[in-house]
């Protein structure tokens, strides 16, 4: 594809989507035929940088490139005179710096936190610098997956827990690995790709999903480095019962519409990860306010056998120690409020509901239990203390009311 067209294309769009008196546009969708097919093609800035897809799960075949030439044509038509040189461009690096240097930074990492111990790590200079070092020699801006290891590594050594350092630890070394070995293996490039997205030369798995109904039920602000955060977005699938995430990086775009929200997901990519996996929303239709019959779909696909969800929890944790935040919908049989909150499934296999959060979200939902509300749904971020698998209350639907944000 031509560097020039999508130049142009990019520049086009840009402009359309300035704000006026009129609107802006964010996005655009085209029907194109190429050779008696047509597909639709959708085109978006995304922290400036163009990104094209055609429903035929394709961002750079025939249909893109004559989608493209449309739009750099209509540039070319408002403005007979001849074009200038293309504006530059802000858009990310896909160039990193050498593969064994990122793998080298994470390494000094762990010797500094093991030299001075995790309880001084919060306050060491050596540690500091390390971190630092990570940062400088990665992709920019920095890869979500490894802003958040950063904003975790250091939630976790403040709380002094050797165990979870050890964790977090323990996925950066297997980073370094996969970073270091000479014929990548298919494991290799999912686990860089969720730390370091695309990478040169790479070949990432992508999931493309179809006319799927989705349900946001919950989001929040999670922290990365010292100048990104992230919104991460919950989205169930009430057809299959899978969860997906949408990170949205401070300043970016993302899925528009306030939580909670229906959307008729047209296309959309999944990267493969840790749980829940990233979902790109592409083409979709946004339904505030959520139907009832939606509700009650949540309610049919949410989990009933805490077994399972225990088991799958600690296979996620075990894979992507550093990364895995599993996300769950539960159908508890019974909720027990003796003093500890426990969750039992119909077989009596219990989950453990986590008050050690005391934010005003987590203490409204205990209030609501002991005021006896009896919740058909309760969503939540799976975490652990030692061998318990707990859950940490996002939003609940009762028979009464259909959906409540905590």
């Amino acid at each position: 594809m031509s560097t020039r067209l999508r130049d142009l294309a990019t520049r086009h769009l840009r402009a359309l989507r300035a704000t006026t008196a009129e609107g802006a546009v964010h996005r655009l969708t085209v029907d194109i035929e190429v050779e008696g097919r047509i597909e639709m093609v959708t085109l978006v800035l995304r922290d400036d940088e163009l990104q094209c897809v055609s429903s035929d799960g394709r961002n750079d075949g025939p249909h893109v490139t004559a989608a493209l030439q449309f739009i750099a044509g209509a540039e070319t038509r408002a403005d007979s005179s001849p074009p200038g040189p293309a504006a530059p461009i802000a858009v990310r690096s896909l160039e990193p710096r050498p593969q064994n240097e990122i793998a080298e930074a994470l390494d000094d990492l762990l010797t500094s936190v093991t030299r001075v111990g995790v309880d001084k790590a919060q306050y060491a200079p050596s540690v500091d610098a390390a971190l630092e070092r990570v940062v400088a020699v990665a992709p920019q801006p920095t890869p979500p997956g490894l802003g958040r290891f950063i904003g975790r590594f250091q939630h976790e050594i403040r709380s002094g827990e050797l165990r979870r350092v050890a964790r977090i630890l323990d996925g950066a070394s297997r980073l370094a690995e996969a970073l270091r070995v000479e014929a990548p293996t298919h494991e290799s490039e999912q686990r860089v790709g969720a730390w370091l997205g695309v990478w040169p030369g790479s070949t990432p798995k992508v999931e493309r999903l179809y006319d799927r109904s989705m349900i946001e039920v919950g989001r929040e602000w999670l922290s990365g480095t010292e100048r990104a955060s992230v919104e991460r977005r919950y989205l169930i699938d009430i057809g299959s019962g899978n969860i997906y995430r949408e990170d949205r990086p401070r300043h970016a775009t993302a899925s528009l519409g306030p939580c909670p929200r229906q959307l008729r997901v047209g296309l959309a990519e999944v990267e493969g990860g840790p749980a829940p996996k990233r979902i790109r929303v592409l083409q979709y239709e946004v339904q505030p306010d959520v139907p009832a019959e939606s509700w009650d779909r949540v309610q049919q696909v949410a989990n009933r056998s805490f077994a399972n969800l225990t088991d799958g929890y600690r296979r996620s944790v075990q894979t992507h120690p550093s990364l895995s935040e599993p996300f769950a919908v539960i159908a508890p049989y019974r909720i027990e409020c003796n003093g500890v909150f426990k969750a039992f499934d119909a077989d009596g296999h219990q989950l453990v509901l986590n008050r050690s959060e005391r934010r005003g979200a987590v203490l409204a939902f205990y209030d609501l239990l002991a005021e006896g509300v009896e919740p058909s749904w309760v969503a939540g971020r799976l975490t652990d203390t030692g061998a318990t698998v707990c859950l940490t209350p996002f939003a609940l639907g009762t028979r009464d009311q259909t959906f409540m944000r905590l």
